[in-house]
């Protein structure tokens, strides 16, 4: 199915509301306001919490809609992810608490289906413009938070810049995966190459504030391989076969790199003040373990293990000197939730994904093309440190989903030709 043939272009008031989604799918405020006693306007802290998840499915809800029938359509050509999404609805079978469990997949189907959303009505161009929007709005909202109330912008125990987000490593994560967005847009807008330098460089030195360490390594890795690609670009204007493998064995190199510096960083971490466990996560990792070989197949259910002392997490929290609420590892938290059957329909999609966008990008030959697998390998990398696979009202899930689609569709199309 071409899910961009005769496509009318989103009026300005859907691209607006679309921004609106991506911006608080980041954690923006949200975060912010989940973790600070604010009052505004006579309005308690929950009741703008609650204000906010209202807007965001209001507008997801609205979007959806407009478009249910080519959503449906389009989303259940890609069995893997219809897999996991299934997976998380069929885990109420074996879960403790079934009716988290059903909560936390209606969420998630929610926010899968605004990543279909997204494919089917934007291109890999303009959807590449409302990310550089989206985080242009949250680079110069995070400076402005900091710079006029530094008591929420600044983390007043470390003095690490937090912005919008709730935590340094929120406000790190997005900047660079901004910075890679933004120096890619660059790149394929000459006339716009100066103001995308410009918020390149604003969104490097905010995730330098923000002193993430975890940014820093996702930020890098990637970073070598997008401007290994311009280069060949650059030199050559188009991808050979042989850079094909070449790249896919950057990809490994990149991804093995990555997993060695998460467990060797003395260096680096000396450098930031931080120790080689990486703030607890190695002893977080170890403790997950046990729990992963009591229900290695089909995990605890999905969104039941992280419901604090009422749930599995409690054990971890008696095991260790702090009270995470995520594994720190989306590839064990997938695991955790969803068992090995989870992980392994992941990998496979994750596999297939990279496979699609080296050939997409050898056929297409466009700078703009090295965007889905820009995002997969910052996805590989981020994961290690971080849980963002199959996560509810997050970004990095929306655009993997809406990147996998637009390349299912890339990929039919050119099998065709």
């Amino acid at each position: 199915m071409n899910i961009n043939k005769q496509k009318q272009k989103p009026a300005l008031w859907e691209q607006l509301a679309t921004v609106m989604v991506l911006f608080l799918s980041t954690g923006a405020v949200v975060s912010l306001l989940g973790r600070e006693s604010i009052v505004l306007l006579g309005f308690t802290q929950e009741v703008i919490l609650k204000g906010l998840w209202l807007c965001f499915y209001a507008i997801i809800f609205l979007l959806l809609l407009l478009h249910w029938r080519q959503i449906i359509l389009t989303g259940k050509n890609d069995r893997l992810l219809c897999l996991l999404v299934g997976l998380a609805f069929l885990s109420v079978v074996w879960t403790e608490v079934p009716l988290v469990t059903v909560r936390c997949s209606i969420f998630i189907l929610a926010t899968t289906a605004f990543g279909v959303y997204l494919a089917i009505r934007y291109t890999r161009q303009e959807l590449l413009k409302l990310l550089v929007w989206t985080f242009g709005l949250s680079a110069v909202i995070s400076l402005g938070l900091a710079l006029l109330l530094p008591a929420y912008g600044i983390h007043q125990d470390s003095g690490a810049l937090r912005g919008i987000y709730g935590h340094k490593n929120g406000l790190g994560c997005y900047m660079a995966l901004a910075a890679l967005i933004w120096l890619l847009y660059s790149f394929s807008h000459v006339k716009k190459r100066l103001m995308g330098l410009g918020f390149c460089g604003i969104s490097i030195a905010l995730f330098f504030l923000a002193k993430s360490v975890t940014a820093l390594v996702v930020f890098s890795l990637p970073l070598l391989l997008l401007l290994l690609l311009l280069l060949s670009y650059r030199l050559v204007c188009c991808f050979s076969i042989r850079q094909i493998y070449f790249f896919i064995f950057i990809i490994l190199v990149l991804g093995s790199l990555a997993a060695w510096l998460i467990n060797n960083l003395d260096l680096i971490l000396a450098m930031f003040g931080r120790d080689i466990t990486l703030t607890g996560r190695t002893r977080l990792w170890q403790a997950l373990g046990d729990m992963i070989r009591q229900r290695p197949w089909l995990g605890y259910g999905y969104g039941a293990f992280w419901l604090g002392w009422e749930g599995p997490s409690s054990y971890i929290w008696q095991s260790i000197s702090w009270e995470p609420k995520t594994a720190h590892n989306g590839y064990l938290d997938l695991w955790l939730q969803l068992g090995a059957v989870g992980v392994a329909a992941f990998l496979c999609s994750l596999c297939s994904n990279l496979f699609k966008a080296l050939i997409v990008l050898h056929n297409k030959k466009i700078v703009k093309e090295i965007f889905p697998l820009l995002l997969l390998v910052f996805m590989i990398i981020l994961n290690i440190p971080e849980s963002f696979i199959l996560v509810r009202n997050s970004m990095f899930w929306i655009l993997y989903v809406a990147v996998t689609i637009q390349l299912s569709n890339d990929y039919s199309k050119l099998k065709r030709l």
